[in-house]
């Protein structure tokens, strides 16, 4: 199971989930005690006791994480990744702890992987409640002009990743969502979703264009009942961090206010709450879990 995280408040991930906006009112206050005193734990009484959640990219880091949450809040997680032997590791492990889960390879960067990754979801479980599309590469290291632009992780792998994987995963969840009239989507951004980067130009713009497909998503489809949103994390303990830190963490998060990095549970537990029902006005926005790196 995912590792149970605790604030200064002392809120546990099931604590903080169940109270949403009232125990974060309360923590501000306080008084978290109180609002956490009456908490339901564990899957009773949890609002994703059946829901259907898509995941892509979830055999690590933030997705893996998000997933083993919703599912220990009852929620039938429908996730992909490209290794599958890591996405069988995750579906087992769910499953062993009690969670309904079932993994699909499919690449992000091939529509028609994409399309069939969807529509397998509808096959197993006939609805979609909630799409978290996630995958993503960090792309070539550089300064324009000088980026690599093919191969592996070149400039259009990136954006055929961070990019169309977001529009062909959208393309096909949302006319599900608008059919049910009902639904959330929650695209992962990033702190370069807003700034630029010397370094990491590339990865930069590939975010920029995310929060622009959120946007334009969520002003088409909000009278249809479907929220979309981006999820802009902080730095974060995944293997795209270290990668992005040249193989070690062991320093990171030293410069941040908080004065350290995320855990993926953490931004996990920002997923699940903005994907409830604590947050129905909360449409189109960009939300930052950053530590107060952008403050």
């Amino acid at each position: 199971m995912a590792r149970k995280i605790k604030d200064a408040g002392g809120l546990t991930r099931r604590k903080f989930l169940a109270t949403g906006s009232a125990g974060l009112a309360g923590l501000a206050a306080g008084s978290a005690g109180t609002q956490t005193a009456t908490a339901a734990s564990g899957r009773s009484g949890s609002e994703y006791d059946g829901k259907v959640v898509l995941i892509t990219g979830a055999t690590s880091g933030i997705g893996e994480a998000t997933a083993r949450a919703f599912a220990e809040h009852g929620a039938r997680v429908f996730f992909c990744g490209r290794r599958e032997d890591l996405g069988r590791e995750v579906q087992e492990s769910i499953r062993e702890a009690g969670g309904d889960a079932t993994y699909k390879k499919a690449d992000v960067r091939e529509e028609d992987q994409v399309k069939a990754f969807v529509e397998a979801c509808m096959d197993t479980y006939g609805q979609i409640d909630v799409a978290f599309n996630n995958a993503g590469i960090e792309g070539p290291r550089g300064t324009f002009p000088d980026l690599d632009q093919e191969g592996e992780m070149g400039y259009y792998d990136l954006m055929k990743t961070n990019v169309d994987g977001v529009y062909y995963a959208m393309r096909y969840e949302l006319p599900i969502m608008k059919k049910q009239g009902s639904g959330v989507v929650i695209n992962t951004g990033s702190l370069l979703s807003t700034t630029g980067s010397s370094a990491f130009g590339a990865y930069a713009a590939s975010k920029h264009a995310v929060i622009g497909l959120t946007r334009s998503a969520a002003s088409a489809h909000a009278g249809d009942g479907i929220r979309v949103i981006t999820l802009s994390p902080g730095g974060t303990r995944t293997d795209l961090l270290k990668r992005f830190s040249g193989g070690d963490l062991s320093g990171a998060g030293e410069g941040s206010p908080m004065g350290r990095i995320a855990e993926p549970e953490e931004m996990a537990d920002v997923v699940l709450t903005i994907a409830s029902s604590k947050a129905l006005f909360v449409n189109g926005d960009n939300i930052k879990a950053d530590g107060a790196s952008l403050a």
